[in-house]
Order: C-alpha cells, then sequence, then structure tokens
C-alpha cells in the first residue's frame, strides 16, 4: 500500500513538471512570433495594421457580374497629372522615387512589363539590381553574404525621366452590393529618353496598385494650382480619378491596341466614343458606389459650368451685335444725300406751284 502512494506521488510530481514545460516553450513561442512580427513590421515601415487595412479595400471580384478593362497613358506634363510628379511638400520625392526605394528595400514587388499581357507571378517578378544595370541608374553594393543590400542615391533615381504613367483600370458592376464602379488594378511608369529624331518611351514595369496603396494613403499632396494646401494623398488622387488620361487599349479578343485597331487617324473619334459609353453604362447602372457619384457630380457641375459659361459669352455677342445694329441706324446721312433731299423738295414745290396756276 505505501509502494502504491509513493507511486502515485512520483507519477503526479512527473505530470505536473512536464506541463510547467510545455507552457514555458509555449510562452517562448509567442514571444518569439511577437519578435518576429515586430521584426517585420519595422522592415515594413508599416504597421501589420496599415498594411492588412489597405488590402482589405481592395474590390472583391467573386460579385462581378460586368466589367471592361480600360488602359490609359497618364502625360505628367498636363495638370491635371502633376501631383505624380510634384509632391508640394518639402522633404518629399514624387511617386516614381517612392517607388524605387520600395522596392530596394523589398517593400513591393514589381513584375516585368510585357507587350499587350500582365503576369503577377514569381516568374515576371522584376530583378531590381538587373533592372537598375538595364537603365543604367547608378548604385553601390554593400554588406556581404545574406547582409548584403544595394544603395541609390536620391540624385541618382530618373524621377525627372519618367514622365508618364500607364495605368489600368476596371469598370464592372457589383452584383452583391448593385453598385457599379472603378478600380485600379496597377499602375507602370513609363521613362522618356531622347534618341536620333525623337524621343523614345520605356515601360519599366507593372505594379500592383492594392500593394502600393497602404503607402500612398497617409501623406497629404498638393493636387490644385490655385489652392496650395496639401488636402488630399495620392490613394485619393487615384480612387477619385482627380487624373486625365487618354484611352490607349481596351481589352478585346484580338488582344490589339486602339492604334492597331483604328489607325492613327481615327484613334480620337474612337477614345470619345469609348468615354460616351462608359458615361452611358453608369447612368444606366442600378447604382454607382459614392465615390462614383462624387465623382459624377463633379463632371456634371463642370459640364453645367461650361454650358453657363457659353451662354454668357453667346449673350455677350447678341449685345454687341444689338448696340452695332443700333449704331448703323442713329448714323447721320451724308452731305451729298442732304442736297439730293432738299432739290426733291424744291422740285416738288415748283410742281405744285405750277399745277395750281393752271387751274
Amino acid at each position: 500500500m505505501f509502494d502504491k502512494l509513493q507511486l502515485k506521488k512520483a507519477l503526479f510530481i512527473i505530470t505536473f513538471l512536464g506541463t510547467l514545460s510545455l507552457s514555458a516553450q509555449n510562452v517562448s513561442v509567442r514571444r518569439g512570433a511577437k519578435r518576429k512580427v515586430a521584426k517585420e513590421e519595422t522592415k515594413l515601415n508599416l504597421s501589420r495594421r496599415a498594411i492588412n487595412q489597405g488590402l482589405n479595400l481592395k474590390p472583391n471580384a467573386e460579385h462581378r457580374r460586368w466589367e471592361r478593362v480600360i488602359y490609359r497613358f497618364l502625360d505628367l506634363n498636363q495638370a491635371e497629372n502633376a501631383a505624380l510628379y510634384y509632391t508640394g511638400n518639402k522633404g518629399q520625392s514624387n511617386l516614381f522615387a517612392q517607388i524605387v526605394k520600395l522596392l530596394n528595400n523589398k517593400e513591393l514587388k514589381a513584375y516585368e512589363y510585357l507587350d499587350g499581357v500582365e503576369l503577377y507571378d514569381e516568374e515576371h517578378r522584376l530583378d531590381f539590381k538587373g533592372f537598375l544595370e538595364r537603365f543604367e541608374i547608378p548604385y553601390k553594393v554593400g554588406g556581404r553574404g545574406a547582409n548584403q543590400f544595394i544603395e541609390v542615391a536620391d540624385s541618382d533615381i530618373p524621377e525627372s525621366e519618367v514622365r508618364a504613367y500607364y495605368i489600368k483600370e476596371v469598370w464592372y458592376f457589383d452584383q452583391a452590393k448593385s453598385e457599379f464602379d472603378v478600380s485600379i488594378e496597377a499602375i507602370c511608369p513609363v521613362m522618356f529618353s531622347s534618341a536620333d529624331g525623337g524621343e523614345l518611351t520605356y515601360p519599366l514595369f507593372w505594379l500592383p496598385y492594392d500593394k502600393l496603396r497602404p503607402y500612398i494613403n497617409t501623406e497629404l499632396v498638393m493636387l490644385d494650382d490655385t489652392n496650395n494646401i496639401a488636402e488630399a494623398s495620392l490613394d485619393d488622387f487615384f480612387t477619385m480619378r482627380m487624373y486625365k488620361g487618354d484611352i490607349v487599349k481596351v481589352k478585346n479578343l484580338l488582344n490589339k491596341s486602339l492604334i492597331q485597331q483604328v489607325g492613327l487617324d481615327s484613334i480620337q473619334a474612337k477614345r470619345d466614343s469609348i468615354e460616351q459609353e462608359l458615361k452611358l453604362i453608369q447612368t444606366k447602372a442600378f447604382a454607382s458606389s459614392p465615390m462614383m457619384k462624387l465623382k459624377s457630380r463633379e463632371e456634371s457641375n463642370e459640364e453645367a459650368l461650361n454650358e453657363d459659361i457659353a451662354k454668357e459669352n453667346s449673350r455677350d455677342k447678341r449685345i454687341k451685335k444689338g448696340k452695332k445694329a443700333k449704331k448703323k441706324k442713329v448714323r447721320k446721312p451724308s452731305k451729298h444725300k442732304k442736297s439730293k433731299k432738299k432739290n426733291s423738295k424744291k422740285s416738288k414745290r415748283s410742281s405744285s406751284k405750277s399745277v395750281r396756276g393752271r387751274f
């Protein structure tokens, strides 16, 4: 009996010590996981919450029952797109410089530009070092082995040569929300290089917009020349479609651009017809998202303002024409005409006297 009691106590002590060791291991695992997450957050320079929030803003493609993919060319020389080139705030670099730094720090993944198709897989992932060498961007390599890093000076980033962007829009109807909306799927910086007889354009790489979004939705930039206060973020600039871009391609079965489909002479007429189709679909849709409503309201206000200006100009023209016509009516007759009128009056009088004399 005594031996059985001692055996039970020994088993209890062994079990208790085992549970203590397991709990200590779990605590160390949790602490290790926390350290790993903290290290990752420091590397990304953004909190995990901010990254997840940016990813959650991406529209759900499962409930789309209609969509149309539009590619646009944004010229940064146009005033509407200047926010992508000049941030307007001291100490901030432009969008391309930010993207290069994020790629160098491995906080973003970019993908090779292919003619006519976008592939976001590891096979087509952009090799940052190869990209720098291909476009002759100076860099230095520091560290050794796993700690090796690439250093690119701010002055060596060719931000002044990137003067345009391609953007990929998706116009879609969400059946679950019964909403019509537009989302930006990807952007592509375009570099300009002078050559004999003109300039050459080099699309650099495709960057999924939902990955870039968390990094550009915090810092405010100036969007208007008439108001020098930084009043919106670059994310607002894209999501509210404050940019101005010409349509260069609409996704089609033959995978041809507009210029390949209709030629250079008819491309503007084709662009205008596509824009009208998109506006018509937007107005006939069951409902629009708040962003689309705001955008359409701004466009309608602008159109109404242009109509008022045109009416005012036509009214001024009518008033000027009326004043000119009045001046013509009031104009005094010439001396030659006065003499003719006097002679005619004299002749009438003389004739009347002769008639009276005959009676």
